[in-house]
C-alpha cells in the first residue's frame, strides 16, 4: 500500500517514514476508470463561461476614479471609506486605500520639500540684508504669495 500524502509504500495503518502521516487501516478501493464527460466543441478565443463584469463577482465591487480621487486628496477621508467598504466591496475599498496612502505619501513628500523652501528662503532673505529670525519666515512667505 502507498501513502496517502506521498505515495512512498507504507504498511496499513502505520506511520509513513516519509512524510509522517498516517495510512488508512485498509487500502481504498479502486475505482473503475471513468471516461471524462464530453466537452462541447470550442473555437478559438471563445470563453465557456464569459465574465460580464470585467472579472469581479460584484459589479458594485469595480474601483471608482471618483473615491480614489477623494481618497488621494484627503488621505483621511480614503481611510475612513476603506475602514467603512472593506468587507462589503473589499476590491474598491483597497484600491481607495491605496491611493489613500499615495496622497499621505505625496503629501508627507510635498511638507518636505516645502520646508526646504521656507528655510531657504529665509538663508536667502539673511543673505540680502540684516534679517532677524523673525522676519524669515515673512520673507518666503511674501516671495511665495502667501
Amino acid at each position: 500500500m502507498n501513502c496517502p500524502n506521498c505515495g512512498s509504500p507504507v504498511e496499513p495503518g502505520a506511520f509513513c517514514t516519509n512524510c509522517g502521516a498516517q495510512a488508512p487501516l485498509q487500502a481504498p478501493e479502486q475505482q473503475p476508470y471513468q471516461q471524462a464527460p464530453a466537452q462541447p466543441y470550442q473555437q478559438p478565443g471563445y470563453q465557456a463561461y464569459p465574465q460580464q463584469t470585467g472579472g469581479y463577482a460584484n459589479p458594485a465591487d469595480q474601483p471608482n476614479g471618483l473615491l480614489n480621487f477623494l481618497g488621494c486628496c484627503i488621505p483621511m477621508a480614503g481611510l475612513i471609506m476603506y475602514l467603512i467598504m472593506k468587507d462589503d466591496t473589499p476590491n474598491k475599498a483597497k484600491a481607495i486605500g491605496k491611493w489613500a496612502l499615495i496622497g499621505l505619501i505625496a503629501n508627507f513628500v510635498l511638507s518636505i520639500i516645502w520646508v526646504i523652501v521656507i528655510v531657504a528662503m529665509g538663508g536667502f532673505a539673511a543673505f540680502l540684508g540684516n534679517v532677524g529670525l523673525d522676519d524669515t519666515y515673512n520673507y518666503a512667505a511674501a516671495f511665495l504669495g502667501l
